[in-house]
């Protein structure tokens, strides 16, 4: 049997597991039902499976020195108070389901890596699945993964060439002064001025500072302190996120904002303290690997359905694995009729089953013949 028919074969299966996985949709790092139905699935493939940073499965087909690594995201959003797939990860985790069922049933011998990772949408869980070593043993030699796309037509792809997603580094700034009655300034000390001035000055200082060509975002976003007219805080809290494609610029921005925070405070006599949350590295995805997939992808489908990635600020922890072994992480198109015109993370997301072909083809395509 040939790999099309394979998979039309076996599309209808994969569009009801699909819909299953849709139906316990589970947040981050809770995905216990879906992890069941993943190893559920592995099971009944005979191919041996564990669990991996809790809630996380890895499954290996055929024996080998090395392997490729695929990757899906398991975990759900929060959509109106409840567990949502406004991101597509349900697609995600059927279409690598399928791509098990089709290589097996194909009997493809190569050695494949199949990692189902939880906590995309949280603090991520690419990088604690590499430390409990997913990469080795097998040895990871090259990684593929994918995030099903709207407002791109379905049996379309968008391969980049490099950069495709920023890093992403959210950080909270502490100005601490003395609070008071707000009748009564002069015997106060306002953590607001301090915190004003920085975010005028960071925000001014990135765009006069920063080569035009090194594409980022910094956003303020919040300046949080009294709830009342006449109380001068304490503490002022300021939020905000920096996006950029270039690791080196990372550390210039985040010695700017500890800088300015400090220079700023000190001339109002305050304290301060800066507090970076979450950080994910730019996703760099291997130049050599996504000229192959684009050939592939192009011979198989036809140079009219394979398109190029435009980069975006939006961020994916899979920027881990790509740090660690070469990758390309592509777009799979889902818009078809109704379906696929809302955004990501849209509590009207939809999209097209029939962009479970088309992930599962191309991926298959090039594991067979890359």
């Amino acid at each position: 049997m040939d790999l099309k028919n394979s998979i039309l074969n076996n599309l209808n299966y994969i569009k009801r597991l699909r819909q299953e996985l849709h139906n316990n949709a589970e947040l981050s790092t809770k995905e216990y039902d879906t992890q069941r139905i993943i190893m559920d699935e592995l099971n009944k493939l005979n191919i041996p499976c564990r669990s991996m940073f809790n809630t996380g499965v890895v499954g290996l087909l055929n024996e080998g020195e090395s392997c490729i690594g695929i990757r899906a995201d398991m975990d759900a959003i929060l959509v109106n108070d409840k567990p949502f797939h406004g991101c597509g990860h349900d697609y995600h985790t059927a279409m690598l389901i399928g791509v098990a069922i089709i290589l097996k049933e194909l009997n493809i011998d190569k050695c494949i890596k199949l990692i189902f990772q939880p906590a995309e949408e949280a603090t991520g869980g690419a990088l604690p699945m590499i430390k409990e070593g997913v990469l080795s043993n097998p040895k990871v030699k090259y990684i593929m993964g994918y995030h099903v796309w709207p407002s791109l037509q379905v049996g379309k792809l968008e391969i980049p060439k490099g950069p495709s997603m920023a890093s992403i580094d959210d950080f909270k700034i502490y100005f601490k002064g003395k609070g008071g009655h707000a009748a009564l300034p002069h015997l106060c000390i306002n953590p607001l001025y301090p915190a004003m001035e920085f975010v005028n000055t960071m925000t001014l200082k990135s765009r006069i500072e920063s080569n035009p060509l090194n594409l980022h975002v910094l956003t303020f976003t919040s300046i949080n302190g009294s709830k009342a007219t006449n109380v001068i805080p304490e503490e002022i809290e300021v939020l905000g996120t920096l996006r950029t494609f270039d690791n080196d610029f990372i550390n210039k921005m985040k010695q700017d904002l500890e800088s300015i925070a400090e220079l700023t405070a000190k001339k109002y006599n305050c304290d301060y303290r800066v507090n970076f949350e979450t950080s994910f590295p730019p996703l760099i995805n291997d130049e050599s690997l996504c000229k192959k997939f684009n050939a592939s992808c192009i011979n198989l489908l036809g140079e009219e359905s394979i398109l190029p990635l435009e980069p975006t600020f939006a961020s994916e922890d899979f920027s881990f694995f790509a740090k660690e072994v070469p990758s390309v992480h592509f777009r799979i198109g889902i818009m078809e009729g109704e379906k696929g015109i809302y955004p990501l993370h849209s509590p009207s997301f939809s999209a097209s089953d029939e962009a479970l072909f088309y992930g599962i083809y191309s991926v298959v395509n090039f594991i067979i013949n890359g």
